[in-house]
Order: C-alpha cells, then sequence, then structure tokens
C-alpha cells in the first residue's frame, strides 16, 4: 500500500468537493439573485412575499389616498424600520438577519386586519395603510405593533432573537383631484424622517412624521 499516494488521491478528492461545493453555491446565489429580480418585475419582495417599494408606492397607496379622498375618511400610514440588525448579520451572517427580517413580515400580517395594506419596501422597512384611520387611530396600532415585535421570539439560526423597531406614523384626509402618486412620495419622505429620528432616540420608538400642511 503506497501511503503517499493514498494521501495524494485523498487531497485531490478532497479539492474536487471543495471546488463542486463552491460551483454550487455560486449556481445558488445566482438563482436567488434571479428570484429576487422577478420578484421586484411581479411587485413583490422575494424574501417575504410582500408588495415592493414600486408596488406599495406607485399602487397600494394612492390608490388608499383616492378612496380617502373619494369617501372623505382620514387614511393612516405607518413605515417602520427593525433595529440594529448589523450586529446580527456579522455575527452570524446574513441569512440569519434574513430570517428575522422574513418573521417580521410574517408577524406583522398577523397583527393587521384584513382591510389593512402591508409592503416591504426594502431591506428592513416596512410599510402599513389603514383605511379609515385618523391620527390616534393610527399612533395606537403603531404602538402596539412596536410592543407585539419587542416581546417576539424571532427564529435566528437555532436559537431566537429579539428586535425591536423604530416607527414613524402620519394620518391625513386628503382632498378629491389630489395626485394620489405624488402624496405618496410625500408622505413616505415626512415618515422617513420620522424614522431617522425613532433611530436617533436609540429605537423601539414612534414618532410622528412632521406634517408640512398639503394635503
Amino acid at each position: 500500500m503506497n501511503s503517499g499516494n493514498d494521501i495524494a488521491s485523498l487531497k485531490k478528492r478532497i479539492q474536487d468537493l471543495e471546488a463542486e461545493c463552491q460551483l454550487q453555491k455560486t449556481k445558488i446565489d445566482r438563482l436567488k439573485k434571479e428570484n429576487r429580480r422577478w420578484a421586484r418585475l411581479a411587485g413583490t419582495e422575494a424574501l417575504t412575499g410582500l408588495p415592493n417599494k414600486i408596488s406599495f408606492l406607485r399602487a397600494l397607496a394612492p390608490q388608499a389616498i383616492q378612496q380617502a379622498a373619494k369617501e372623505k375618511e382620514p387614511v393612516g400610514f405607518i413605515l417602520l424600520s427593525a433595529d440594529n440588525l448589523g450586529p446580527i448579520n456579522e455575527g452570524q451572517g446574513r441569512e440569519a438577519g434574513d430570517q428575522i427580517i422574513k418573521g417580521l413580515g410574517e408577524l406583522l400580517r398577523s397583527l393587521l386586519e384584513e382591510s389593512d395594506r402591508i409592503g416591504h419596501l426594502d431591506g428592513t422597512h416596512f410599510a402599513v395603510i389603514l383605511f379609515p384611520a385618523d391620527l390616534d387611530g393610527a399612533r395606537g396600532k403603531a404602538n402596539m405593533i412596536r410592543a407585539r415585535v419587542r416581546a417576539h421570539g424571532f427564529p435566528c439560526g437555532d436559537a431566537t432573537a429579539q428586535i425591536t423597531v423604530s416607527v414613524g406614523v402620519t394620518s391625513l384626509e386628503p382632498s378629491e383631484g389630489v395626485n394620489g402618486r405624488e402624496l405618496a412620495e410625500e408622505i413616505f419622505s415626512r415618515l422617513n424622517g420620522a424614522v431617522y429620528a425613532a433611530k436617533k432616540a436609540d429605537g423601539n420608538q414612534v414618532e410622528l412624521a412632521q406634517d408640512n400642511g398639503s394635503k
């Protein structure tokens, strides 16, 4: 028995297996990227299956605004972002962070009414439309979501993780004839500012979006 040849053969076999694993990983990554691309074209986020930013801001939000204007009812909007996922992504890998985001989407769906609308705008950001909802109602729902997220254990690898969210909230009664898309963009610009303010206050906060008087 030639132990030298056996060792060389074993090393070669290991190298071949490692190369095959890397090739399969590359193929899987390519398929995931392609799935995300098709999901975007279909108007959904691949990870959560929820409406994406384009679908939400160009269709769902404008439709809600126009319905509110027609029925002369207030419509509420919530924007929320998971806090401090960076350390989880760095310590446990991006897949662990993705697990949490997917779980967050599922939790949000379970907390909302059938008439509410939810979207996954990007990364850590989710948006909710409440109709009809005045500011007190929208703020109450936002605080309920914040508290339930904080108390929830999200699957993360082989364990669970607890997270918090920073939340922006607003409500308005739009005028008839309003441009739904333009107003939706304006609303979510203000909501982004509110979420940023909540994060600056260490997260786990609900902040009111600043109203510039436009309706």
